[in-house]
């Protein structure tokens, strides 16, 4: 007599389906692409407007005081979407009661918010209301001391999530969300412990994807590393390549960013269209 499997069993097309959905988010991790792969991969699954990633951790100073940082967001307007982000972590970020879940979690747990709901009225218009955002799904999972977030959100042209739909994101960001502390890893921001913020490789992913520039992890990795203000050696000695290689990488990514220096990517990430630098 054989024994009853214990396995779930998934169709040739179910197993299709996810396949042909994760692996360009694999393959895309720790490049430019890889938010714009994450947030089409959900879109397969369950139909949504925008996508954001987070992290938090509670500062160890002080229990009270939690520090979340934005990893990365993709929608169709991404020039507001910046704008909003900006705001919300200029203004928002350490008021917000979301974050305080997300850095409380202490293992994977679905939050499901209605922009109706939120007591902040402020927080509410000029966040939620801005994007037309009515529906909000996070996924949070934790990692090594580290809350890791996926945000899913629909605007008012959806309706809710149905329970359905909340039961799907919640098992898709499981396998998602390991792919986004990979690709932070390999983009190489640590989480900064002081303050609540916009990462500075995140200004520098939030322009690749704006202009739908595409540069490999090594070309993402260098310009990141230059945006937070590395040396060519501290670069090399984190990649363990010689320079000689790091620059090799800088040239390529600069020749498809259109600037010829450090100086000339930092203008272009922070909203200066210099193609040149003195």
């Amino acid at each position: 007599m054989n024994a009853t499997s214990s396995t779930t069993p998934l169709s040739v097309g179910q197993l299709a389906a996810l396949s042909n959905a994760m692996g360009p988010v694999v393959d895309a991790a720790g490049s430019s692409r890889f938010l714009r792969e994450l947030f089409d991969c959900v879109k397969q699954f369950v139909d949504c407007d925008s996508l954001h990633l987070q992290r938090a951790r509670v500062a160890s100073q002080h229990a009270s005081a939690r520090r979340v940082e934005w990893i990365g967001s993709y929608a169709a307007d991404l020039d507001m979407l910046q704008r909003t982000m900006e705001t919300y972590f200029g203004s928002f970020a350490d008021r917000d009661p979301l974050n305080e879940r997300v850095s409380d979690a202490r293992q994977v747990e679905l939050i499901h918010r209605s922009a109706q709901t939120i007591e902040d009225i402020e927080l509410r218009c000029l966040i939620y209301d801005v994007a037309d955002i009515h529906d909000e799904c996070v996924v949070v999972r934790p990692s090594n001391g580290i809350a890791y977030s996926l945000s899913t959100c629909r605007s008012r042209r959806l309706p809710a999530f149905s329970l359905y739909e909340l039961s799907v994101l919640k098992h898709l960001a499981q396998m998602l969300l390991p792919l986004a502390e990979l690709h932070t890893r390999m983009v190489g921001v640590p989480l900064d412990d002081n303050v609540n913020r916009i990462a500075p490789a995140d200004v520098l992913q939030a322009y690749l994807t704006r202009r739908s520039i595409l540069l490999s992890s090594r070309e993402t990795s260098v310009c990141s590393a230059f945006v937070k203000g590395m040396t060519t050696l501290s670069i090399a000695e984190a990649m363990g390549v010689k320079e000689s290689t790091v620059e090799t990488y800088a040239k390529r990514a600069f020749a498809k960013l259109g600037v010829n220096s450090r100086r000339g990517l930092l203008s272009l990430v922070h909203g200066h269209e210099a193609t040149t630098a003195a």
